[in-house]
């Protein structure tokens, strides 16, 4: 008899307990914000990183670097093609022993491909590392401006403004952002 996985009632209930709880602490923390006094803001952090002259450099970067990338991949991918038509064309009159070395090194060509491929191109490749490598003083540019805008204005609170729902176009500083990275 095959057992049968079942979620026990006491865990979807810990999960509805859990929710409950976070729930709570999130509408507490926002009463006791208010109480407080404190200000949020939000701020639309894409929009400001677009306007940044540094990520027109990183992304004509970028795109320099795919392109110079992609033409090394694509005459990789036209070396082993054109050396299959030719084992095809050829491999008629070609002994068991050149038809395996031709093999092989087809083989060798394609996984060469493959490989160039992944590194580049790939999950964790250089061109993700390269990305970040360009995009990372840039975010940390516009987090510093958000914290010099809020601290000068007196927000306590800064949120990122994809992430709500709803919000009162008064409380985004985006304009005030970018106005202090032009400051700089």
């Amino acid at each position: 008899m095959k057992m049968m996985s079942r979620k026990s009632p006491l865990t979807t209930m810990s999960r509805g307990l859990f929710m409950m709880f976070a729930l709570t602490m999130l509408f507490a923390t926002t009463d006791l914000q208010a109480a407080a006094g404190g200000k949020t803001g939000v701020v639309d952090v894409s929009r400001v990183i677009k306007q940044m002259p540094e990520t027109t450099k990183a992304e004509n970067i970028l795109k320099s670097t795919t392109s110079q990338w992609g033409k090394a991949l694509e005459q990789m991918q036209k070396d082993f093609q054109s050396g299959v038509a030719a084992y095809e064309k050829n491999k008629a009159s070609m002994n068991t022993a050149t038809k395996t070395q031709k093999e092989n090194e087809l083989k060798t060509k394609l996984q060469a491909a493959q490989k160039y491929e992944k590194e580049k191109f790939g999950r964790g490749g250089a061109l993700e590392k390269k990305q970040e490598e360009l995009m990372k003083p840039i975010r940390l540019k516009v987090l510093a401006a958000i914290k010099a805008v809020a601290q000068k204005d007196g927000f306590s609170l800064i949120m990122e403004k994809q992430a709500m729902v709803y919000g009162d176009s008064d409380l985004d500083i985006t304009i005030k952002v970018i106005d202090q990275l032009n400051k700089k």
